[in-house]
């Protein structure tokens, strides 16, 4: 089986965000696990699942505030960035592995595929403080 570029890319940025202590071979052996898990659960293709998933995160902009050079202005300035694809996956994978321990990641990677779990919360939180600081746009 011979994985797509992309598909390589989310692998291994996925196994890389589940690195502790630097032992590689164990977060292969919990994203094998997990993907197991997933195909158990859904009877699908569990990397369909897993970018679908993924996919549902995957934030578009960033508020990136820049600093007062004068002492007398109280508000801080800001700007949008928008993000490369890069970034956005990895952002993405760190909302998946912050919200839920490892022993749930199964059940919130297929809750995040029908848009139903706590990360989707957690994105649209994220655009909501970019709202507040009260750029004039519409997000989906």
């Amino acid at each position: 089986m011979e994985l797509k570029y992309e598909e390589y890319k989310i692998k291994k940025l996925f196994i890389n965000m589940l690195l502790k202590k630097g032992k590689k071979t164990c977060s292969e052996n919990i994203f094998k696990n997990i993907l197991i898990n997933l195909k158990k659960t859904t009877k699908q293709k569990p990397n369909f699942i897993l970018f679908k998933s993924i996919d549902n995160l995957l934030p578009k902009l960033k508020a990136i505030s820049i600093p007062n050079k004068k002492k007398n202005k109280k508000k801080d300035r800001y700007f949008l960035m928008l993000l490369n694809e890069d970034k956005q996956i990895k952002k993405s994978i760190l909302w998946l592995l912050l919200n839920v321990n490892l022993k749930n990641l199964t059940n919130e990677i297929i809750q995040t595929s029908k848009n139903k779990s706590k990360t989707i919360n957690t994105k649209k939180q994220y655009y909501k403080n970019i709202k507040k600081l009260k750029f004039n746009f519409i997000f989906d």
